[in-house]
This record gives structure tokens, sequence and C-alpha cells, in this order.
């Protein structure tokens, strides 16, 4: 067995870097809650090439004197804590003192402070940990922390980060969580020389304050569905925005979490936030910026190194208060509109409290699981050589439409029923693929452009697969800040501004880079879009209509099943029929 032996100190510093800087936007997190700490008024961040070139931050706040500068890059270095106990009533977002140090080790860092009384301010530079120079500045207020050459040292750690738009729009979600946070700071964030949004700090007026940043940073679209909720008690007090019941989400991006003004990712407050609605179905997910005010001794932040994830002394309690409080809203709104409207009906069937279990959402079945033992005759999935499906026998006759929903068919002398929406899906998702596969999309040019709002790091990920949506018969641009424009889309499809809305958020969340992307993956997207043109339940269908949609249906490659794997139909035989009226022959 080898010798036991002490690491030495520059391998120290690289694993502790490894253990707190993931990618460029952790150094940007750690130097804003530096900045926070020192009672900024206002932060200005810079940008280039995504991070890796040069992260810079400069706050407004109290500085440093030259010793407090050499001593910050040190491990282990915090002006926050002074003995274990402190733990339990930390208010302060940097206090492990390990930030500086992890990030000095693995890049070419200069800082420079002035303290208020001190006739200059002071600078100190260097590389890998290594402090190289040290000089006297210009006396100007706050701190300056430049972060240049990112992993210069680490070129493993440089190979893994993602595309320059990966690790962009990181960084803007860490700024816009910042600006969340803190609504009496101003942040100006400019990336490769280009102002991305400047917010001043806001007023006396939270709520004022909250509205304004959030429309910006939700994008007007995500925002115009929030209502504000408050449920304030000495305990915890929860309060911020949420979203609408009728205003939900086809992603999850747009959910942000605080905790005493602390971004945190906390899997009991999601799962809270969707036990508030009742009544949440079908893939659809709520928005929300949603504040926690409680004594630092109730949780601990510490579990993580880089401090992403926080655990609650009283889980349940806060999980019940969350939830309850999101539900009670709900419901006062869902009242509230019933009265508007006149109505005497139970507000959308909500009971007197929150549900007693997470409903989760269904996964769809194979269409074998809905037939009975008669009915399992039906052939395979997919289809050879071109032969007509064993459902589809002629003549065929429609009967009509039940629920403006379910097309009623007579075939081979029994029933069959078809989901309207879910036949067409297979079917506009089966000559969409087949046009891209062959690289012959057609293209539908829009003669006005729809223009559709987006937070600004969810805009730098769809743009990441600019290219592919451009071969794919989508058109975008980016106009302004926090806009994006389509010029066309596939022949095939037709999108509202709000389904483009839900489409780009859907490629915001689930995609990762284009070029690593799995063939599976890129048929999800498809089938997305055959979802939003698709016709919809209650929709009403004519009958050239309904013998359309059949005609083309038995052509498909897999007639049982929409894109998500939903059933398409199925078909009750005319033996079924006759056992049903106690019939010993079929009619």
């Amino acid at each position: 067995m080898p010798e036991i032996q002490i690491l030495p100190e520059e391998v120290i510093s690289r694993i502790a870097a490894g253990e707190v800087i993931e990618r460029p936007a952790s150094v940007l997190k750690e130097l804003l809650e530096n900045a926070v700490d020192a009672g900024a008024a206002k932060i200005t961040i810079d940008i280039k090439k995504a991070g890796k070139k040069l992260i810079r931050v400069h706050d407004d706040g109290g500085g440093m004197g030259p010793e407090d500068l050499k001593l910050c890059v040190g491990r282990h270095a915090t002006s926050k804590l002074r003995a274990f106990e402190d733990l339990d009533s930390i208010s302060t977002f940097g206090f492990r003192g390990e930030a500086l140090y992890s990030i000095f080790a693995v890049s070419r860092m200069t800082l420079t402070s002035f303290k208020p009384g001190t006739e200059t301010g002071h600078s100190v530079s260097g590389e890998g940990g290594r402090i190289i120079s040290e000089i006297s500045t210009p006396p100007v207020k706050g701190t300056t922390v430049e972060v240049a050459d990112l992993f210069f040292n680490t070129p493993a750690r440089l190979k893994f980060l993602k595309s320059e738009p990966s690790e962009r729009a990181q960084l803007i979600r860490t700024v816009e969580e910042a600006a969340l946070a803190d609504l009496n700071i101003g942040f100006t964030l400019t990336i490769d020389g280009a102002e991305a949004f400047s917010l001043p700090p806001g007023g006396d007026d939270f709520w004022a304050a909250l509205n304004e940043r959030a429309a910006v940073i939700f994008g007007r679209n995500v925002y115009q569905g929030l209502i504000k909720m408050e449920g304030r008690n000495p305990a915890v007090s929860v309060y911020g925005l949420i979203s609408r019941p009728d205003s939900l989400s086809a992603t999850r991006v747009n959910q942000h979490f605080f905790v005493n003004k602390r971004p945190v990712s906390s899997r009991v407050l999601k799962l809270a936030l969707y036990r508030g609605y009742d009544t949440l179905r079908g893939g659809r997910h709520p928005a929300c910026a949603l504040f926690l005010d409680l004594k630092p001794s109730d949780f601990d932040v510490n579990i993580h190194p880089q401090k992403k994830d926080v655990k609650f002394a009283a889980e349940n309690e806060i999980f019940k208060k969350v939830s309850g409080d999101v539900y009670t809203e709900i419901l006062k709104r869902q009242t509230a509109s019933v009265n508007l409207e006149g109505s005497h009906e139970p507000a959308a069937q909500y009971s007197s409290s929150p549900p007693s279990s997470l409903i989760p959402h269904p996964s769809p079945l194979p269409a074998e699981a809905l037939f009975t033992p008669d009915t399992l005759r039906l052939e395979p999935a997919s289809r050879e050589n071109d032969e007509t499906p064993n459902w589809y026998t002629p003549p065929v006759s429609y009967l009509g439409q039940i629920a403006r929903s379910y097309l009623l068919f007579e075939s081979g002398g029994g029933l069959l029923v078809m989901d309207q929406h879910a036949a067409q899906e297979r079917i506009l998702f089966e000559k969409y693929l087949e046009e891209l596969s062959k690289g012959a999309t057609k293209v539908q040019p829009l003669m006005l452009p729809v223009s559709v709002e987006m937070p600004r790091s969810q805009i730098e990920t769809v743009l990441k697969w600019k290219d592919w949506l451009n071969k794919a018969g989508f058109e975008i641009e980016r106009f302004g800040t926090t806009t994006m424009l389509l010029h066309s889309t596939p022949a095939l499809f037709y999108f509202t501004p709000e389904a483009l809305s839900e489409f780009l958020g859907y490629l915001a969340e689930v995609l990762g880079e284009p070029e690593k992307a799995a063939e599976d993956l890129k048929r999800n997207i498809v089938a997305m879009m055959a979802c939003k043109k698709s016709v919809k339940a209650h929709d009403f269908i004519k009958t050239q209509e309904a013998l359309r949609l059949i005609e083309d249906l038995k052509t498909a490659k897999d007639s049982f099943h929409c894109p998500h794997g939903r059933p398409t139909l199925f078909y009750i035989s005319r033996s079924e029929i006759a056992r049903k009226f106690q019939r010993t022959t079929p009619v």
C-alpha cells in the first residue's frame, strides 16, 4: 500500500475549486453574493466570451483595505463567522470562505477595492492562486473583481464546459435570480460589449418593484399571467407572484424560489407549489417568484458546496405552509371569478383544504391496455408493405361526433371510436418527420413576423438551436433584449404567439447541445410541433373532414398511437356488441 502523504497546496486548491466552481455561472453567483454582502446599492457585471475570457463584477459597497484584500483570497477566509455556533444565525450569503480562494486557483484574477477613510484604493492580482502584484489605485468606491481566463490551468475542466450560448444562458439566469432576490439593488449586465439589461434599484414599495422586475425578467407573456399571493406570520412568511390556473406554461423554467432573499433549488418548495394547484393536469407548470422569510436557525444552506440546495429544520411544516398558502390564493381567485360570472356552481370543484397527496401526471398507456380481450385481435402498432390495418374494413361510414372530441365510424359492422386530436397528431407527426428526414421541409413565410417575449436567459438557450430550427422550417431571430421574431414555419403548422411562446419555452428547458442531441430527442421536438397544430378536443368536425382523417390515419406507420404514446382509436367488434345485448350471434 502506498505511503500516505499530505497533498500539495496547489492540488488542494484545485480540488476545492472543483467543489465550488463548476462553470462560469458558479463564479458569477459567488461574486454577486459577496457584492450583496458588501452592502452594494448598484452592481455592474461585464461578461466576455460567455465568462471564459472575463467576468467582471463591480459593486459600490463598503470596500476593503490592503490587508483584507490579501486575506480574502486565502482559504477559509471570511468576515461572516467567528465560531461554529455562528452557523445557526448566519444571515449573509458568502460565509464559507471558499469562493475567492477557489476562483483564484483556476483563473487570472484581480481585486481592486477602496475602503472609506483611507487615502487610496488598493489592488492585488495573480494567477493560479498566487499573488503576483500589489499596487495602489484611485479611491473609487466599492470593489471590483476581474476573473480572466477561467480554467486556464485546468484544461480538462475547460473542455467540459458547454457551448457559449449555453454558458451565457446560465450567466444571465444567475443575474436574473439575483435581481429578483434583492429589489433594492440595481443591476446592469453587459455581454460582449452590448447591454443586456439595466435594472434600477426599486423603491420602498416592494410589490411595485417586484412587478417591475418580473415584467422584464419573465417577459410579457408569462408576467401577464402572474398574480400576487401573500401569507405572512411570525414563524414563516410566504409571498410573491404565482401563475393563475389558466396561465400555466409548458415548462418549469420560470420558477424561482428564494429563502431569506437567497435563490435556492428546493424539491420541498417545488412539490409544495404543485400541491397548491389542486386541479393541475396535463403537463402544465406554474411560473413563480416565491419568497420565504424565516429565522436563520430554521434552515441550513451549508449542505452543498455551492449553496444551491437548502434543508429546512421542519420540512413538513414548510411544505404545508407553502402549499396551503398557494392553494388558498388559487381558491380565492377561482371563487372571485365564479362570482363575477354570476354562477352558483362551486369553483373548479375545490375542496375546503389542500389535497392529501400529490397527483402525478398520468403516463401514456399502450393502446392494448384499453382493449377488452375480444378486441385484441388488432394488428401490431407498425405496418409493413403498406397493407391496410385490420381495424379498417370497408365500407367505412361516419356516424358522428361525441363531446366534440371523439369520432364514431362503422367499420366491418363494428364500432370504431377515434380521438380526433390524437389521430391528427399522429398524421401530422409522420408527414412532417418524413419531410424533415428527406431535407425537404415545406416552409410557409409569414407576411408579418410573430413576436414572442421571453426571459433573456431562455432566448440564449433557444438561439443555440437556430441553425437546426431553420432547417426544420422555423426562421427565428433575436429582436431587442427579450423578444424573438418568427419569420416562417413549416407549411404543415400554424403557430399563434401563445403556442410559439410555449414551444420556444419547451426548447429552452429540455434541450441540451444541438450537436449532441439524440435523434429521439429531436423526435420529441417534432411531436411537440404536431401537438400545437392538431385539431383540438371540442373542435367541430365536418363529415368530409372526419372521413379524410380516417383515410389519412389508415396509411400511418403507427395508426394506434399519437406521438406521445396515447391511443388514437379503439374498435368494438360486431360479436362484442352482440354480447352486450345478450345475443348469441352477431347481427
